[in-house]
């Protein structure tokens, strides 16, 4: 007979006890974390190792080159060249601007030395011997250099002797003359309009001496800085010829050939700096070469362009050429710079021997030059 139920057939309840463990014993799909190959993960970690390589190495670069650049910004150069201009024609703004300058560069400690870029044929001698007396200060606590470029005489040499060295050009038109010069002194008579006989002007006899002691003031100073240096005497130096660059180099009233270049290179090498910044002191308001004044009889300094004639006590510590530029041919000039070579004639110093004679019985010295 044969049984009503199936005896290989399971239980019913064994289904649910099977699934209910198997719910509990499986962790949740989000928990899982996927299986990661070993292969795969040598590979990252190979490829973050060059990744941070490559980043150290951009920030090594990276800092070779800044680095020069952020210690100069930080410490900055050794110390400074202060270039000071001397242009055109010398008056009282040109000495009051080369004074502060050069007062400035020696109270400041970080400018260790001083060129003087000169382009000037003279001017006023009082104001050319402030200067002189401020290159003198400055270049005993500080090596001073000066450059001149196309012109660098009379006052303005004056100015420039007290210089540890001078450079010139080799085509410098004029450097050196030596001397002061004014309008040929012409006897007066007395005049009704002023308060006494000599307030029009002083007699030509004391107007030749006046001039006279200035022109041994400036031979004086310059013999005193270059007398080692120059190889003329006293006399030939007192006849003020303006020489070229490549004459003054070879006669010693300058050093040597160069520009300001050269010079703030030099001038920083004496000074014992490497490194240096350089510091251009110009003229806020630049000083024309010509210089018209006229010093009248109240004692005023004026332009006056109409008549065209100089009071005789005005003097000028200038060049030829700039005396031409200042006064102009009409006003004949007379140079004081000692009594000139007896083998001089006067065709040789340009002025006719009657005026040449007068001068000569009037003064002990002096000549006369057009």
């Amino acid at each position: 007979m044969s049984s009503e139920k199936d005896p290989a057939e399971p239980p019913d309840e064994s289904t649910p006890d099977t699934d209910t463990r198997t719910e509990r014993d499986s962790p949740p799909t989000s928990d899982r974390v996927p299986p990661r190959s070993e292969s795969g993960s040598v590979i990252d970690r190979i490829t973050t190792r060059h990744a941070v390589g490559f980043a150290v190495i951009l920030a090594l670069a990276a800092g070779l080159f800044v680095a020069p650049s952020v210690y100069s910004a930080v410490t900055g150069p050794d110390g400074t060249v202060a270039v000071i201009e001397i242009d055109g024609g010398i008056d009282s703004s040109t000495a009051q601007h080369v004074e502060d300058n050069l007062r400035d560069a020696r109270m400041n400690d970080s400018i260790q030395a001083v060129v003087l870029e000169v382009d000037s044929g003279g001017g006023l001698p009082a104001q050319s011997e402030r200067m002189y007396a401020a290159v003198d200060r400055t270049a005993s606590v500080m090596p001073v250099y000066a450059a001149v470029d196309t012109l660098g005489a009379s006052g303005a040499y004056l100015a420039i002797a007290p210089a540890d060295r001078i450079y010139v050009a080799p085509s410098a038109q004029a450097v050196g003359s030596v001397g002061v010069a004014g309008a040929a002194p012409a006897p007066g008579g007395p005049n009704a309009g002023t308060s006494g006989p000599d307030k029009r002007g002083s007699d030509p006899d004391t107007q030749r001496e006046r001039r006279q002691t200035l022109a041994n003031l400036f031979i004086e100073n310059v013999i005193e800085q270059r007398g080692e240096e120059i190889e003329l005497d006293r006399e030939a130096i007192a006849h003020a010829d303006a020489y070229l660059g490549t004459e003054a180099v070879e006669n010693g009233f300058a050093d040597r050939f160069g520009f300001v270049d050269g010079a703030v290179a030099d001038a920083a090498a004496e000074a014992g700096i490497d490194d240096y910044a350089v510091d251009t002191r110009r003229t806020e308001n630049r000083v024309p070469r010509s210089i018209p004044l006229l010093l009248q009889a109240d004692g005023t300094v004026v332009v006056d362009e109409s008549e065209g004639e100089l009071n005789d006590d005005l003097i000028l510590a200038v060049a030829p050429e700039t005396w031409d530029e200042t006064v102009g041919e009409e006003v004949v000039m007379t140079s004081y710079t000692g009594r000139l070579p007896a083998d001089h004639t006067a065709s040789e110093t340009g002025v006719n021997d009657t005026k040449l004679q007068h001068d000569e019985t009037a003064s002990t010295s002096g000549g006369e030059t057009a």
